[in-house]
């Protein structure tokens, strides 16, 4: 497959895709806190998974050290953006 695909799935297409499901979560009722708690369980799920114990903890130490640099969403219309 070359990189000019259709099918080809970009990151950029993946969180879009993710976003959407967070945002009929939440047209549902459920809360960002707990659609965030599901993914950070999840995310270290995998990070734990796939890494091993070194990597591990240096992408735990980074998500830390990077705390401060998250960006905020603003509510827009009863939804995040």
């Amino acid at each position: 497959m070359n990189s000019t695909d259709e099918s080809e799935h970009t990151i950029d297409d993946l969180y879009q895709e993710y976003w959407s499901i967070h945002s009929a979560m939440m047209d549902q009722g459920h809360t960002p806190l707990e659609i965030a708690a599901i993914l950070v369980a999840q995310s270290m799920s995998i990070y734990k998974t796939v890494l091993d114990s070194e990597d591990y903890d240096k992408m735990v130490d980074d998500i830390s050290r990077l705390r401060y640099n998250v960006q905020e969403l603003k509510l827009h219309e009863g939804s995040y953006h």
